[in-house]
């Protein structure tokens, strides 16, 4: 049985012990759910790598996620065992597809962010990160020989943005080390760590402060 979480109201109207999407819900998905949700041509299939294109929902079925509402939101119902589903349900196959179910803690994870609002940040928590949320720039993507990476930061701290495989594998490390205030721009030309060109497909772009980890996706293209 799932239980809701209890939220905790301070004096301030600040809630505590919310899920925060970037940090919690989003790794799951670039664990799990990557491999096959993402769109490179815009097929209108449902996208997990972003909080925007999760809540645009697909073309087959609109909105996968209703706020409060997790036992009616789509994206709960198809994590689900088997063992558990209404009989006759108009829900076509479990996700992730041809493999074990989310580990449960994944599971009332979803279900506790759902119930709560499915916001993007942490109502009433104020991001002290030394990166800006709005403020990072990945062009072009999809791409063929050379991507950039722009960012800006606010302070000072040291920072680690480096090129992951789908597998998890460091594949290139950009940035480690210290770095003012400021804009930064840095390019990867599509290559690992011994200056090879790598295949065509999905990669990730990891960047790492003291304050927060932002993972997003890359589209090699031939």
């Amino acid at each position: 049985m799932i239980f809701k979480l209890l939220k905790i109201v301070v004096f301030s109207g600040v809630l505590l012990g919310q899920i925060d999407y970037e940090s919690q819900i989003q790794p799951i998905f670039n664990n799990h759910c990557l491999e096959c949700h993402v769109s490179i041509n815009g097929s209108g299939a449902l996208e997990l790598d972003s909080y925007e294109y999760l809540m645009q929902g697909d073309s087959n079925n609109g909105p996968v996620v209703i706020p409060f509402n997790a036992d009616s939101s789509l994206l709960y119902r198809v994590l689900l065992p088997d063992s558990v589903i209404v009989p006759n349900e108009p829900i076509c196959c479990r996700m992730p597809k041809n493999s074990e179910p989310l580990h449960f803690s994944d599971q009332q994870k979803i279900y506790n962010w759902i119930n709560e609002g499915a916001n993007e940040f942490v109502l009433g928590i104020k991001s002290h990160s030394n990166v800006d949320k709005s403020k990072i720039l990945v062009y072009p993507n999809p791409f063929n020989n050379t991507v950039t990476i722009k960012y800006e930061l606010n302070d000072g701290g040291k920072v680690y943005l480096a090129i992951y495989d789908m597998l998890g594998r460091e594949v290139k490390i950009l940035v480690d080390t210290y770095e003012t205030m400021g804009i930064k721009t840095i390019k990867w030309n599509a290559d690992n760590q011994y200056g090879q060109k790598v295949p065509s497909g999905l990669y990730l772009y990891c960047m790492v402060t003291k304050e927060e980890r932002k993972i997003k996706k890359l589209v090699l293209l031939n």
